[in-house]
């Protein structure tokens, strides 16, 4: 297996994973590197993970304490003294140990491992997910399920909802403050409970609010923020709180769907329609892009040709375009296929 990016050339070898740092090379020989893969080794027969950031991924590796800042130089053993999952671990032989975990997933300082025995997690809030546990306790916990559900796979965001499927059972967890859920009330949660509603995928990573695919639709659900309150939640205003998910109210039918995850100040918003895009920036009004985006980066917004352009000016609402250079750190409109509000009526 090999893969190249912009700044690391990775190798599978022998059962090693490889990592060379192409900016930084200056003469140094590539290094065994696993981020966040978890691996097995044939002489202490253990699951490891490793990591060159300083930043507080001891936390959400469920290694100890918020105070454990530092960098692993080697690769580390994960442990799990509060769970039965360690059993699962030492019954298994080297040869065995990929095994251990089916998936994995860390995001926002949070990490779950989903394995054959059921889902551990570490990190912030814990409480949402496994139940009671003690504030500074960051160790692996078995998440609040019901008996014999065992997740095959998880989306986790970069925000607080989870969702776990065995099958066809979905079950959410998460930040709930503000109805977020869906679930038809702001109770807090410590655990998880089944999900009475179809999410396909979470679409945006807010804190406050979600937004779920589902079949053809977008749902709303949480804090009102002020973008969609323009034309697409008609009935609500910023600041109210929808607490079972909501349809957005798209006048079209909407091929593309952006969201970011800016501070809230410059936060956009795009829907794409059949030829054009709709832009909504907080405070300010909709004004019509003159093409289907299809990625954006910054203020700059790439067409189907790849070409990109940011805006000019506006008249009339429709927005006048500038050639720009090609951008980094790309963001690509995520592509669906959801109706109009009229034929859900």
């Amino acid at each position: 297996m090999e893969n190249q990016s912009e700044c690391y050339y990775h190798r599978m070898y022998m059962g090693r994973l490889f990592m060379l740092d192409i900016i930084d090379y200056a003469g140094h020989g590539p290094e065994i590197i696993t981020g966040n893969i978890f691996i097995s080794d044939d002489e202490s027969e253990s699951i490891f993970a490793f990591t060159r950031a300083r930043i507080p991924r001891a936390l959400e590796l469920g290694f100890g304490s918020s105070s454990s800042l530092f960098e692993f130089l080697d690769p580390t053993r994960l442990t799990f003294p509060a769970c039965l999952v360690a059993e699962l671990e030492t019954s298994l032989p080297p040869w065995e140990k990929h095994r251990m975990a089916t998936d994995v997933s860390l995001e926002h300082r949070r990490a779950f491992i989903l394995t054959p025995d059921g889902t551990v997690m570490a990190g912030w809030n814990a409480t949402w997910y496994v139940g009671p546990v003690e504030i500074d306790d960051y160790r692996f916990h078995p998440v609040a399920v019901p008996a014999g559900f065992v997740p095959d796979h998880i989306m986790h965001t970069d925000n607080d909802t989870v969702i776990l499927t065995m099958g066809d059972r979905r079950m959410i967890g998460g930040n709930n403050a503000h109805g977020e859920l869906g679930l038809g009330h702001k109770n807090r949660m410590t655990g998880f409970v089944d999900l009475p509603f179809r999410v396909d995928r979470i679409m945006a990573p807010y804190r406050d609010c979600n937004l779920f695919l589902s079949g053809r639709q977008l749902l709303f659900a949480g804090r009102v923020r002020i973008d969609f309150a323009k034309g697409l939640l008609p009935r609500n205003h910023e600041g109210d709180e929808i607490l079972t998910p909501t349809p957005l109210r798209f006048p079209e039918r909407v091929k593309g769907f952006f969201a970011s995850d800016v501070e809230a100040d410059t936060l956009e918003l795009i829907w794409v329609t059949e030829g054009r895009s709709h832009l909504f920036k907080v405070r300010n009004e909709p004004i019509i892009i003159p093409f289907e985006a299809t990625a954006v980066s910054g203020n700059s917004i790439r067409d189907p040709s790849g070409q990109w352009f940011w805006v000019w000016h506006q008249s009339g609402g429709v927005a006048v375009m500038k050639e720009c250079d090609d951008c980094s750190d790309v963001q690509e409109i995520a592509l669906i296929d959801v109706d109009p509000w009229t034929r859900m009526l």
